[in-house]
């Protein structure tokens, strides 16, 4: 016998059927190919062998696309997605995304509404996260310089650690800020920031600082689950951090991103699913109601963060040479050249590549 929250799992309210109706992103159900053996194999967390008809032209292998939105300790607003290329056509399916187990947002209905606290999010990472799967996770997976060097400090303007010249020399050239009224001020300080910040923040995909206001606890919880996952997940190879606004302001622009965030009403909610239909042409959702998506801000950024996942796999993202225009931005091209390949250790934000100039 099916239970209240089972069936609560599986169908929408209602006063929602009206607005699905018009979406173009079709809601895939139950009925539907996609509940094809083939299909039920690849979303088992133990799936048929990868082949050369997986792989893009990129050579990143995946087939499932795992986005976190991570919270505080307590989970309450921690969100996961889930999406897959699913079928015969590898079409791009989202197939979970929610707040806590056991609430609409996933083809698995939960025996509890559990949030996403760190024993279940752990959990939920070893059910679902295989060889095939890249995580995308939207909070700072390393930390400033300062915090991880074994040095004995001379300083910051003697320190001789590479990233840390690196800050040094291009923070003011890169900074976006008007004269400033304290001279004294520093540019950067990197106790609290990283490079990739600084070159974020340059090409306007407003970063936050690592160990910026508020940051902190959400840092090390980030810092807790990278160590716990590190058998299974590598920082930039199945890996990610992310940012979603960089990946909407960078698609969309600052302006319509900004709308996203406004106050939760139906002016907002209509500007993410236009979001959600422009980032991955054809996604479908499989027992996923759009309409709970881009209702809760927090399931909304895990979705484009697994999204943002999906596109590094697919368009071949290369770090922070995607940043520097095709025609331009001498002074980023300048920074990006002499980071060379500290990044990869430092730490990346990664963002889709800059558009070419119009």
């Amino acid at each position: 016998m099916t239970s209240p929250l089972e069936t609560a799992a599986k169908v929408p309210p209602r006063r929602y059927a009206a607005k699905l109706a018009s979406w173009s992103i079709r809601c895939l159900h139950s009925s539907y190919r996609l509940r094809s053996p083939s299909y039920a194999s690849s979303t088992k967390a133990s799936p048929r062998p990868l082949t050369d008809r997986d792989r893009p032209a990129t050579g990143r292998a995946f087939r499932r696309f795992v986005g976190i939105g991570l919270g505080g300790g307590r989970g309450k607003t921690t969100a996961v997605a889930r999406l897959d290329l699913a079928g015969d056509d590898r079409r791009l399916v989202v197939s979970e995304a929610r707040t806590r187990v056991g609430l609409r947002g996933g083809g698995v209905p939960g025996p509890s509404r559990l949030a996403f606290r760190d024993d279940v999010l752990l959990s939920w990472i070893r059910e679902w996260v295989d060889d095939s799967t890249v995580v995308a996770i939207d909070a700072p997976l390393t930390l400033p310089p300062c915090l991880t060097c074994p040095l004995a400090c001379p300083g910051f303007e003697a320190c001789q650690v590479p990233v840390v010249v690196w800050m040094r020399t291009h923070a003011a050239r890169l900074a976006n800020k008007s004269p400033r009224r304290d001279p004294q001020k520093p540019w950067v300080t990197p106790y609290t920031q990283r490079a990739t910040e600084l070159l974020l923040e340059h090409a306007t995909l407003a970063p936050r600082e690592a160990l910026g206001q508020g940051m902190g606890p959400l840092a090390a919880r980030a810092a807790f689950l990278r160590r716990a996952t590190a058998g299974r997940l590598r920082l930039h190879e199945n890996l990610l951090e992310v940012h979603p606004r960089a990946t909407l302001i960078r698609r969309f622009g600052a302006d319509v991103e900004r709308r996203s965030r406004r106050a939760e009403n139906e002016t907002t909610w209509e500007a993410r699913k236009q979001m959600l239909e422009s980032l991955t042409e054809g996604v479908a959702f499989d027992r996923v109601w759009p309409e709970l998506v881009v209702r809760n801000v927090h399931v909304f950024h895990a979705v484009i963060a697994a999204m943002s996942a999906y596109l590094w796999a697919r368009d071949g993202w290369r770090g922070p040479t995607d940043l520097v225009p095709p025609d331009g931005a001498e002074t980023l091209q300048e920074a990006v050249g002499e980071l060379g390949d500290l990044w990869l250790e430092a730490g990346w934000i990664w963002t889709p590549p800059a558009p070419s100039e119009s």
